[in-house]
């Protein structure tokens, strides 16, 4: 049993001195910044953005020749809330057009 424990105590004291990943690194994570679908929903019935339905009309309206691939919210580098709509061109490519999710203006385009 006192095995157990010494072993028990040495695996504690290995974990204790592992550093934790500095803040940043953790907020710079792409999936920690997304919104689950139910926060997503919950924000949009809650009046607080606007729905994706709407956010990507925005987007075709601006770029009618592009195939809707996905739509996700996420908060932005500044703090707001956005959403990411993944278009793909007629040759293939993807494009990313970010959308503020309160007023629907287009923030900015990456890709082809």
């Amino acid at each position: 049993m006192r095995i157990f424990a010494v072993i028990a105590l040495a695996f504690a004291a290995v974990g204790m001195a592992v550093p934790a990943p500095p803040a940043q690194a953790q907020s710079r994570s792409v999936f920690a910044q997304r919104l689950t679908a139910d926060q997503a929903r919950n924000a949009c019935r809650s009046g607080h953005v606007m729905c994706a339905k709407r956010a990507l009309g925005v987007v075709k309206k601006r770029y009618p020749n592009l195939r809707h691939s996905n739509t996700y919210l996420k908060r932005g580098a500044s703090g707001r809330q956005e959403y990411v709509v993944k278009m793909m061109s007629a040759n293939g490519r993807m494009v990313e057009v970010r959308v503020d999710a309160r007023t629907g203006r287009i923030l900015g385009t990456r890709g082809n």
